[in-house]
């Protein structure tokens, strides 16, 4: 009965934890978020999760970002959600982050189980420079 409960509530926290979302946004509501030399690319988010036993991670969130999770590793730290949230930003064509936050919460309401989660987030900001860069570098690779 005991060992068919633990397995339960582990499946049970698979399926509710244990996983990675990366999202972006590039609308802004005609908002300008850089500064003068600087536009806003993207805003990204980041949130890994995890199930947790007495301390000892069963299932997180990985760190490649696509929503897999890797079991007995523990990923939820502060260097791999900025890792993952500069990635995005940089897919996006950013060329510097700026505004980066992190928070760490956990849960404890299952007792010996709990889920702990990390976010990150930030906007990702291009210069003029940068942008006249990659313009002239789109331009010289057209056919």
């Amino acid at each position: 009965m005991k060992k068919r409960f633990v397995a339960g509530a582990v499946l049970a926290g698979m399926l509710l934890a244990g996983c990675t979302s990366v999202e972006s946004t590039q609308k802004f509501n005609a908002i300008s978020l850089g500064s003068g030399d600087e536009k806003a690319v993207c805003h990204s988010f980041v949130k890994m999760t995890g199930l947790f036993f007495c301390g000892l991670p069963l299932v997180v969130g990985s760190t490649r970002g696509d929503g897999t999770c890797t079991a007995f590793c523990f990923n939820l730290t502060e260097e791999n959600a900025l890792y993952l949230l500069t990635k995005e930003v940089k897919s996006k064509g950013a060329t510097r982050l700026v505004n980066p936050q992190v928070s760490y919460t956990a849960d404890y309401s299952y007792f010996i189980f709990s889920i702990e989660s990390i976010q990150a987030s930030g906007t990702g900001v291009r210069s003029r420079d940068a942008a006249m860069r990659q313009a002239a570098k789109d331009f010289d690779n057209e056919p």
